[in-house]
């Protein structure tokens, strides 16, 4: 395989060369720099050159570019494995984009009734508290119309009592005092 890539390769030269050839040996007597010879020993520079290239470098650069070949399709099988996953990825998340506005639809749902119960539950409460607030109100109106009550019955008393013994006063005279002390000290001696 390698004998036959540099004989195409010396093939190929020597008949792009050849115009050259002829055209360096018919200019006759005029000396080109671009003689027979010399452009001979230039082709066999050339070809040597190239064959020592592809001796050394042939190893090197099949290692290389087989290499590369394997990364580039350990590289493409990885894109590809990336893309379907990509494109699972893209349909779940339609799907659940499909779904979300049932969900959302749902949780407002569930939002509104969680709310109505909670306003229920104040409203409740507001009410409990609202009748509390009305008789712990009548008590204290209760409690303050009997210390009212009382009150005016102390001072009705008290004044009755001073009126009483304003009237005693101005009608008693020095014998009803005697007798009611006599009276008193009768029935104090009769209660012994």
């Amino acid at each position: 395989m390698k004998a036959t890539k540099v004989g195409l390769i010396l093939l190929y030269l020597c008949v792009a060369l050849s115009p050259e050839i002829a055209c360096a040996a018919g200019a006759g007597a005029e000396e080109s720099p671009w003689s027979a010879w010399m452009l001979f020993w230039r082709v066999a520079n050339t070809v040597a050159l190239i064959g020592l290239l592809i001796y050394f470098l042939q190893k090197p650069l099949t290692k290389f570019f087989s290499e590369r070949k394997a990364q580039i399709s350990k590289d493409l099988e990885e894109a590809r494995e990336q893309r379907d996953k990509a494109e699972a990825l893209l349909t779940e998340y339609k799907q659940k984009l499909a779904g979300m506005e049932k969900e959302l639809e749902k949780l407002r749902a569930e939002l509104q009734k969680s709310a109505d119960a909670e306003s229920a539950k104040i409203t409740a409460n507001a009410e409990k508290m609202s009748v509390s607030m009305v008789e712990a109100a009548k008590l204290a109106a209760e409690q303050e119309v009997r210390k009212a009550r009382a009150t005016l019955k102390n001072e009705a008393v008290a004044m009755a009592v001073q009126m009483a013994e304003s009237l005693i006063r101005e009608k008693i005279n020095g014998a009803d005092r005697k007798k009611i002390v006599e009276d008193y000290l009768v029935k104090v001696g009769g209660i012994k």
